[in-house]
């Protein structure tokens, strides 16, 4: 006999489906579940008696026998209790058995009625799809199940609904699904900050070509501010991204609608690797997948621990999450726009042209090593703010409109795709690829020339060109200029030695404005060589 009834399992992050079989027979009366079930498919088994009671149907007495199989797939995750009961039911005769394979998604309490899971209803439905099953679950779940293309979903609200159901399939038809799409949010808009030019200028870079994006600066100077408005700028979720988000967030707990905007993420300091990354028992995503097709933020990214941020540094180069445990793995998706915010120094002011800083050098360059090299190396834009003085801060707008930049953002994302190119977006491509898409030779010379004196690495070039197609792409020029060189320069963060140095010589100059006493102490003390880069 063809197997109809199946129930769901969430294993390595993925749901998969699992065959549902009964019998009964006599002897003494007890209840036996094969197949790896967990404890709280365990536990279901003490509920199905009062269940089919409730709404008048005897419980067999005897030995209960259920087997789950696949058997080499722990049991977990999604509720079984429908199944269960709908296959003991068939079992017994009290309902037809169904006509097509159906998955039965539904947790029962002790009257009978129907529970939609805790997580994990839109992975489970998209795996009823793939197999040609179609779905009863309760009503609260019965949305996000119809949230998967082509999804044939029936809603109840008690099993005596579902008995029906099985005994007159032919006079019910499957829910139209409502709230598609998720309602736009009332998003901050980017024009509201005065001053900043070139802050506003890389944002409008990190939106074109998804580069990620770091903001540094005394306290109050708008990095913030700025780093919470971006998200406006980017367009609409594509469908396949808006879905592979969705099944991130049906994971953790239910959905109501299809996800539209670019989701932004800002995780505290003290969130841990696994937090940032993802894991637990089972595996569940963390704050980078949950940003996926959007915008990861790490506000005072130096105050995060050194493991958080050093994890993150093979998902931003693969756009992927993959954790390995010895019971369970999973790969999540993790393409992510990574903004970062940070002080110049512990107190924040070693920068500032008027307060004083309040560090000492040694505190300095311990702040300044928190973030390593190889981090420092993957921000594609370097942003230092300054204060704005109080008569922009007050007077009218200084930057475009924000619908102006989305324009010119739209414009460019359109000459992207018209260039007959293996790549769209800039960030998406190789060295080789930039080059042969398009270069002047003056840019292609500046670029040589700054690579050596800059000292930057094979990963900071091709992170430079991918500025520069941006930029060009911003201003819909086929080949890159030497003005977008040029300007993906000026957005080139110093390496974490360079920026010691520059750092510690400008604290030299500070302490001989304000207290002349350090400053005489600070330069005995260590006496760096006047680096290229301070003022």
């Amino acid at each position: 006999m063809k197997q109809l009834i199946y129930a769901a399992t969430i294993h390595a992050s993925k749901a998969h489906l699992v065959g549902v079989e009964s019998r009964s027979d006599p002897g003494l009366s007890r209840v036996i579940m094969v197949g790896m079930p967990d404890t709280v498919a365990k536990e279901s088994r003490e509920r199905l008696p009062a269940a089919m009671k409730h709404h008048g149907y005897a419980f067999p007495k005897g030995k209960v026998l259920f087997n789950l199989f696949p058997a080499q797939i722990p049991k977990r995750g999604v509720p079984i209790d429908l199944s269960l009961t709908t296959s003991l039911l068939v079992e017994e005769q009290y309902a037809l058995p169904p006509q097509k394979p159906t998955l039965f998604l539904a947790e029962l309490d002790l009257q009978g009625r129907l529970h939609p899971p805790a997580y994990g209803t839109l992975l489970a439905s998209l795996a009823a799809v793939e197999n040609n099953m179609q779905i009863v679950t309760a009503h609260q779940a019965a949305n996000e199940a119809a949230l998967a293309p082509g999804a044939e979903v029936y809603s109840f609200s008690d099993l005596k609904e579902v008995v029906a159901f099985l005994n007159a399939q032919e006079s019910h038809s499957p829910i139209e699904p409502e709230n598609i799409l998720a309602r736009p949010t009332n998003e901050l808009r980017l024009d509201e900050i005065r001053g900043q030019q070139h802050a506003h200028n890389a944002a409008a870079l990190c939106a074109v070509g998804r580069h990620s994006l770091w903001l540094q600066g005394p306290p109050g100077t708008g990095k913030s501010m700025l780093a919470q408005r971006v998200i406006r700028l980017l367009p609409d979720l594509p469908c396949d991204t808006a879905m592979q988000l969705a099944r991130i967030e049906a994971l953790l707990g239910p959905i109501t609608s299809m996800p539209r905007r670019p989701p932004f993420r800002s995780p505290h300091t003290t969130t841990s690797a696994q937090g940032l990354l993802g894991g637990g028992s089972p595996l569940r995503p963390g704050e980078m997948s949950r940003a996926h097709g959007g915008i990861l933020f790490l506000d005072e990214m130096p105050e995060f621990t050194r493991p958080a941020l050093e994890g993150m540094r093979q998902p931003l180069e693969e756009k992927e999450v993959r954790l390995q445990r010895a019971q369970d793995w999973a790969r999540y998706p993790a393409d992510v726009i990574m903004l970062a915010t940070s002080n110049p120094c512990p107190c924040g002011y070693l920068s500032h042209p008027k307060v004083p800083c309040r560090c000492s050098e040694n505190r300095i360059e311990t702040y300044l090593s928190r973030v390593s090299g190889p981090l420092q190396d993957r921000f594609d834009l370097f942003v230092e703010m300054g204060p704005v003085a109080a008569d922009i801060l007050d007077g009218p707008a200084t930057a475009q409109s924000d619908e102006d930049v989305i324009a010119r953002i739209t414009a460019a994302k359109e000459f992207q795709l018209s260039k007959d190119r293996v790549f769209t977006c800039s960030n998406e491509a190789s060295l080789a690829q930039i080059i042969e898409a398009g270069i002047l030779p003056e840019a292609q010379a500046q670029m040589r020339k700054a690579s050596t004196l800059l000292a930057l690495s094979g990963r900071a070039v091709l992170r430079c060109l991918r500025v520069a197609r941006s930029n060009a792409d911003l201003n819909q020029r086929a080949a890159i200029a030497l003005e977008d060189v040029q300007q993906a320069l000026s957005f080139r963060p110093l390496s974490a030695q360079q920026k010691t140095t520059t750092d510690k010589h400008r604290l030299a100059q500070r302490l001989k404005t304000h207290h002349p006493s350090r400053a005489t102490y600070s330069n005995n003390r260590d006496s760096p060589s006047k680096s290229p880069y301070s003022k």
